[in-house]
């Protein structure tokens, strides 16, 4: 059955799996705020060109959280690594003293 959603005045049906039509409903609705607000802000423009700013904003705010999580999973494999080398050399430690005594 599909999920209604209204955007910028507009009726859109939209398939989705039913545990899902909760995070639907809130995307068409932030979706929404950010187009009122580039209307506000930009009211010469034709709604598709309000439409292309808001796209256009919007992928730049995907880019800049996939650059920060790009960056925060590189620093956790970085701590995963060191983290692994200290049990590695703490282990092989603990061995050589075992064997020693």
């Amino acid at each position: 059955m599909p999920t209604e959603v209204i955007i910028f005045d507009k009726l859109f049906k939209l398939e989705c799996p039913a545990n899902e039509e909760k995070n639907l409903h809130a995307a068409a609705k932030a979706l929404e705020n950010k187009f009122r607000e580039a209307r506000i802000n930009m009211p010469r423009l034709e709604a598709d060109r309000v439409g292309a700013m808001v796209a256009f904003n919007l992928m730049l705010d995907h880019a800049k959280l996939a650059h920060q999580f790009k960056a925060f999973s590189d620093e956790m494999n970085k701590e995963k690594n060191q983290t692994k080398q200290l049990i590695e050399q703490l282990t092989a430690s603990l061995e050589a003293s075992l064997t020693a005594s």
